[in-house]
């Protein structure tokens, strides 16, 4: 159901929001290894008003997580060093805190999974990746 700029996900009775939508600005959680891209998506995605949380692979990511970073959404590169995308992901999918939160895949890869709720194909617009984190976070 969508109520003003946001949806609401309800289960039973109890109506469930994302955690971006609680007045604060979104947490993204960014897992790539290229360092030119990194920084250009952390600054688009700063100038949108989003806060984000960056790591160059899984494992980096799987700490961040482990330390309390909570993200509304996590972009994903599925070929990176030490831990790969979907290794990550398969961990990320297992964690009952993190089970439901939101996966672009941002990857040359064209492959999909279930796990992975969009996919944004290398190379992309910052238009449609801006446009991406807005529909999955409901940021102005």
């Amino acid at each position: 159901m969508r109520t003003g700029r946001c949806s609401l996900f309800r289960v039973g009775s109890l109506a469930y929001a994302l955690p971006a939508m609680v007045g604060k600005s979104p947490v993204i959680l960014l897992v790539e290894d290229e360092s030119d891209l990194r920084e250009v998506i952390e600054a688009a995605l700063a100038d949108e008003g989003c806060q984000v949380v960056s790591a160059t692979d899984g494992d980096r990511a799987l700490a961040l997580l482990s330390e309390g970073q909570r993200p509304a959404l996590v972009l994903l590169d599925f070929i990176m060093p030490r831990m790969h995308g979907w290794a990550f992901l398969e961990r990320l999918r297992s964690d009952p805190t993190f089970h439901h939160v939101p996966v672009v895949s941002i990857s040359a890869l064209a492959e999909t999974h279930p796990a992975v709720t969009a996919v944004l194909r290398k190379p992309f617009e910052l238009s449609s990746l801006i446009e991406t984190v807005r529909r999955f976070t409901c940021a102005p």
